[in-house]
């Protein structure tokens, strides 16, 4: 497979950019409006009406070419696994950003590809590299100024925010092996259909006492959020490659921030912000370096998008 990296047009350079700055920016709303949800009703009632509600919104996209052609699989048992994955990892991280936050647990889940870095060296036995060193240290010492364990007391409910992150993980190696046979359309169907099965008894077990009509409003909301993000993170690399738009998805931090300081009134403290740019840095080194290195193939570029918008 050819390694040579495409060559783009400044203007199109520029729309990958914007691009990618509305999908963090969509994102940020996604993790405002979820925490929003979270002070009216229980968290698993936010994962299952999260989940449920992208559900309804792809079906009418999943029809294009034919329901049953989408739905048509021969991985049913690998869809269920990686379905169980993905609503576990919904439910921790609803459960975490209740008491966490907002730009904490944005920025705590950037460590997920430093997870999989670990356990590609760990597992798979994939050589470790001075770039995925720096990668993991500043993930890790970044992590640590966010949380800041023997600083003051320990919010445990960031057990559940890291929870997520190994679920998410978890997640996005069934994709890969999905990804070498399923179809993008039938991922995301099963992705939101088994994640919508499997949070539902969750959101079941708990009164609705909070449920109100105004919810319906931001559940809606939440959901076109989703697919602002999903179709603007596609297109974005249709005008660029990788390595000039990923950089650009960290400023979500930056949105959240923003976002929740606006409209939840969340500060975040000086060491917290230290922790987010020490992430950022990390991750974006880790980009930059291996794009140069090796370059991105089209199969890394779809991977990579598939993997973004299944969790």
């Amino acid at each position: 497979m050819s390694k040579k990296k495409a060559s783009f047009k400044p203007s199109k350079l520029l729309s990958g950019v914007l691009l990618m700055v509305i999908h963090a920016m969509s994102m940020s709303s996604v993790y405002v409006i979820g925490k929003k949800l979270t002070m009216d009703i229980n968290p698993d009632q936010v994962a299952f009406l999260y989940k449920f509600s992208v559900l309804v919104a792809i079906i009418p996209w999943c029809f294009k070419g034919g329901i049953v052609h989408n739905l048509r699989t021969k991985k049913l048992g690998m869809h269920m696994a990686r379905g169980i994955f993905s609503a576990a990892a919904t439910l921790c991280f609803y459960h975490g950003l209740k008491y966490v936050r907002t730009a904490d647990a944005a920025a705590i889940t950037y460590l997920e590809q430093i997870l999989v870095l670990i356990l590609g060296v760990t597992y798979f036995k994939e050589k470790m590299s001075k770039t995925k060193l720096v990668a993991i240290s500043c993930g890790i010492v970044g992590a640590l100024f966010v949380i800041k364990p023997g600083f003051q007391e320990f919010n445990s409910n960031y057990i559940y925010i890291f929870l997520a992150i190994i679920f998410w993980a978890m997640n996005n190696f069934s994709v890969k092996v999905l990804g070498q046979t399923e179809r993008t359309k039938t991922q995301l169907l099963y992705a939101m259909l088994f994640g919508s099965i499997f949070t539902f008894p969750f959101a079941m077990i708990h009164h609705w006492d909070g449920f109100h009509p105004g919810i319906l409003k931001y559940v809606a909301v939440l959901a076109i959020f989703h697919l602002i993000h999903v179709v603007s993170f596609f297109r974005a690399f249709k005008y660029a490659d990788i390595s000039s738009v990923m950089p650009f998805d960290y400023t979500r931090l930056i949105f959240t921030g923003f976002l929740s300081y606006i409209f939840l009134k969340e500060a975040s403290d000086e060491i917290a912000m230290a922790g987010y740019i020490i992430i950022a840095i990390g991750g974006i080194y880790l980009i930059c370096h291996e794009s140069k290195k090796k370059g991105w193939s089209r199969n890394d570029e779809e991977q990579l998008k598939i993997d973004a918008t299944l969790n």
